[in-house]
């Protein structure tokens, strides 16, 4: 009997580490084939900001409808959490400022990077000159209505403003996002 207890007791010591698992990742993302953006402090402009949105994320044949709270103020920097539709928290992301990122990730959902979710906001909500003092090997382009990343020509991200609808197409990596503002 003991030995059934005892391996079930560390079978689920096991299941809880895997679905509770902190870790630091890395400051820099490959957003495209040789262009990588640096996941860096907000800008001035967007401290004291706080924002929920749907996110429909589109990848590979599969979607995902993700909720995101995101904090942004000086002291504690970035705060991230996305959770999935029903409420339940996938991961936590902080980003205190001038220090590295900090990631707990709740539910292990493949393809679901915190790092990739943070640079995408990013992309979305930084500004332009910032974002390009942070991008290497492309350049981010502004129309107003649109923003673009290329290379060369190459057209490698695109990012579309409409209302409360926010649209961003990664084509080297065949994901689509759209993010869409809760009103609260």
């Amino acid at each position: 009997m003991s030995v059934i207890i005892r391996t079930a007791a560390l079978a689920i010591i096991m299941f809880l580490t895997a679905c509770t698992t902190q870790f630091t990742p890395q400051n820099v993302v490959e957003i495209a084939d040789n262009t990588t953006l640096e996941l860096a402090d907000p800008p001035k402009q967007l401290i004291i900001d706080n924002w929920q949105q749907v996110l429909q994320v589109s990848h590979q044949e599969q979607q995902h409808t993700l909720l995101a709270q995101l904090s942004i103020d000086e002291q504690q920097g970035i705060n991230l959490v996305v959770m999935t539709a029903q409420g339940m928290p996938i991961f936590i992301l902080e980003k205190p400022p001038g220090a590295p990122i900090k990631s707990t990730k709740m539910l292990p959902i493949a393809g679901i990077d915190p790092r990739y979710i943070l640079a995408d906001i990013m992309l979305v909500h930084w500004p332009v000159a910032e974002i390009n003092n942070r991008l290497s090997g492309a350049v981010m382009q502004d129309s107003g209505a649109e923003r673009r990343i290329v290379n060369d020509e190459q057209r490698l991200v695109t990012i579309k403003f409409s209302g409360s609808v926010t649209q961003l197409i990664n084509f080297q990596r065949n994901y689509k996002i759209q993010f869409q503002r809760v009103e609260q």
